[in-house]
């Protein structure tokens, strides 16, 4: 009996079969077969990798030699196409087997720690949000949190586990956490769909065509992901880009925001390919950065941000007022905060300020609460310039939010302000005092106002050390790392001051009214870990000058025109990655000059004239001598005179120059 139902098994089969068409059956099986053997060869040719890398650190190879080791094995590998090599950094390499995307990744396969697992943790039950219209807000109040490297990688804490819980409290949805393996490709494809809110808290890079986003598993992902360029292999692990997500989910999404947390979300080179690919996969807004952001400086951007959201702020409110209190781009890096929506592309420019108009809600539009009271949290505060302060905003009842602030500086080339309808941040621009005033509007009309006395001082060693000589710039710096002044051989110039300091910034700024053609010129010098620490020039938010390495001559000189009248902020920087130091670490600026600036008469002198009377005489060349053995100072004309080769110093020889030119030789 038993034989006789497998050969009527085996005989139903046969059937079946029989009824498919040839010509398609041959079609899959050929399919079938293709993928196999893409897959083999990929999976072959990580093998040989494997092996050269292990081989090599085994033999004590230092960290860029490994790197060698394995691009000479991949070089030499008849399954991997020769001229596909590219985006060589410190850390790696892009190519590609047999048109299938793959990146080697010294640091995510080697310099990753284990620190523990993470739970899922599931909120109340989801609120409804559906009025039958298309939202501007959340179309769910369920929340996604990605996070490949949690438990791979020592550098973060649970800072995105807390995020996404609060923010699941604060909608009443359920958090859904893929954590490390369990964040496969099809898994996050699956979890997208009925989503509020996504985090997707991940390394990233930008290779080929895209920027991905890092995952520790490659399950899941097929030829054609890699084939297509949705999809980037590194081994065991893989990357994929918003194309991954918009041609697997199932369902269009629910209208959410994607906040994509420490990854290149947002790279120049992949041109918004990933925000697209969300945004027609049905998200309201995307949010990345530019370049790899700071851990510390993405956990304040974040914390700021989704505090404005829970509160009922839109998008754009929220995003204004994180940059207000933090500043951009990342106050410990060099990434810029950017958003895509329908009404937010891709910045022509990603490495520059931009302008958000995106009103998209955590939540559907709440109940009315009218304003009763008011007060601000302080009435007057104290600066240096280029440093700023944070005014809060409380309100009575604390859940009010029938009201609008605006704020304005009484003079704002001594002061200027940002701000929401929760706080503002007010920052020093020039020496003086000045007022600032909150004005709060409810339903049109005024309803009072709140003022900010400020006081801005200058930092008068930066002023002597940046200005050419005669000019009367001020200037101000960072808090946390500032620009210092120090003497070097003949020069007093202003250094950065985060050098050895990983994942930090320094910065220096002013603030000029220019006419239109006139000019700011200034020398500069910088010595940095080529691709990773960055000397940057920035005019109004615009970034003019961005150079790593160390340069070859020992000073150089930029100059800035200003194409028309009006307020001008520049900004030097440098910035440090989590690396090791190369180089001199630092960016020194001096001999600022605006050609605006009135300055001070310059000393007129007779070359030898040391005394001033107006002919050289041996009583010149003895002055000069006494200044040259350091018995006497000598004022400034004293050696604008004895100075005759114009050096700074005043030596024996040009002492005995003018004991000539008095004697007639």
């Amino acid at each position: 009996m038993k034989i006789r139902k497998l050969l009527a098994a085996a005989i139903a089969l046969v059937m079946v079969v029989a009824m498919v068409p040839v010509a398609s059956l041959a079609v899959g099986v050929e399919n079938v077969m293709s993928e196999a053997a893409a897959m083999s060869k990929l999976n072959n040719t990580w093998a040989v990798l494997d092996a050269a890398e292990a081989e090599a650190i085994a033999s004590g190879m230092s960290r860029s030699e490994v790197i060698d080791a394995v691009y000479s094995a991949a070089l030499n590998m008849e399954n991997v196409d020769k001229d596909s090599f590219s985006d060589f950094t410190k850390d790696g390499f892009f190519f590609t087997v047999s048109g299938m995307y793959c990146s080697y990744n010294y640091r995510l396969r080697n310099e990753l720690k284990t620190t523990g697992e993470f739970v899922t943790i599931e909120g109340p039950t989801v609120k409804d949000f559906s009025n039958g219209e298309t939202p501007r807000h959340a179309g769910s109040a369920n929340v996604l949190l990605v996070g490949p490297y949690y438990s791979s990688d020592s550098s973060f804490t649970d800072q995105y586990v807390n995020e996404s819980n609060s923010i699941a409290a604060a909608t009443g949805g359920v958090c859904t956490q893929l954590i490390n393996q369990n964040a496969t490709g099809p898994a996050i494809a699956a979890a997208y769909p009925d989503k509020g809110v996504v985090i997707y808290d991940s390394h990233g890079t930008a290779s080929g065509t895209s920027s991905y986003l890092c995952l520790t598993t490659n399950s899941g992902i097929t030829q054609t992901d890699y084939s297509n360029g949705w999809a980037v292999s590194s081994g065991s692990a893989a990357y994929i880009d918003g194309r991954y997500i918009e041609n697997h989910v199932t369902e269009p999404l629910s209208n959410p925001c994607v906040w994509m947390a420490i990854c290149e979300g947002m790279k120049r080179s992949g041109q918004g390919t990933t925000g697209y690919a969300l945004l027609r996969a049905g998200a309201g807004v995307v949010y990345g950065y530019s370049q790899s952001v700071t851990f510390r400086g993405d956990y304040e951007y974040e914390a700021e941000f989704w505090n404005h959201m829970k509160d009922g702020e839109p998008f754009n409110e929220a995003y204004n007022a994180m940059v207000s209190r933090y500043g951009i781009p990342d106050p410990y890096g060099d990434a810029y905060p950017i958003a895509m929506s329908d009404v937010d592309p891709f910045p022509t420019n990603p490495d520059a300020a931009q302008v958000v108009n995106c009103d998209w809600l955590l939540y559907g539009d709440p109940e009315p609460v009218e304003l009763v009271d008011f007060s601000l949290s302080t009435d007057a505060v104290e600066m240096y310039i280029g440093r700023s302060a944070s005014v809060s905003f409380a309100r009575v009842p604390e859940n009010a939010n029938q009201y609008e602030l605006v704020w304005t500086s009484a003079n704002e080339g001594i002061a200027t302000v940002t701000g929401s309808n929760r706080s503002a941040t007010i920052t020093g621009v020039g020496v003086g005092t000045t007022t600032v005033t909150c004005e709060v509007i409810v339903n049109g009309d005024d309803f009072g106002y709140a003022t900010v006395a400020v006081t801005v001082n200058e930092d008068t060693t930066l002023r002597d050390a940046l200005n050419v000589e005669g000019g009367t710039l001020s200037f101000g710096t960072s808090e946390q790392y500032p620009f210092v002044a120090v003497t070097e051989g003949n020069r007093y110039l202003a250094k950065s001051g985060n050098a050895g300091y990983s994942s930090s910034s320094s910065t220096l700024t002013t603030t000029i009214q220019m006419a239109a053609g006139e000019t700011l010129t200034f020398e500069y010098t910088y010595s940095s870990e080529n691709n990773y620490d960055w000397y940057n020039f920035s005019v109004n938010g615009s970034q003019v000058q961005h150079l790593s390495g160390t340069n070859n001559s020992s000073w150089l000189t930029y100059t800035y025109t200003a194409n028309a009248a009006g307020s001008y902020t520049f900004v030097w920087e440098f910035t440090k990655d989590y690396s090791v130091n190369n180089g001199s670490d630092c960016v020194k600026i001096d001999n600022v000059a605006y050609s605006g600036d009135p300055g001070e008469t310059p000393i007129e002198v007779i070359p030898g004239d040391v005394d001033g009377d107006g002919i050289v005489t041996v009583s010149d060349a003895l002055i000069a001598l006494r200044i040259a053995m350091g018995i006497v100072d000598g004022t400034d004309e004293q050696i604008a005179a004895a100075d005759l080769d114009g050096d700074g110093v005043v030596t024996a020889s040009e002492a005995l120059m003018i004991m000539r030119d008095a004697m007639g030789d």
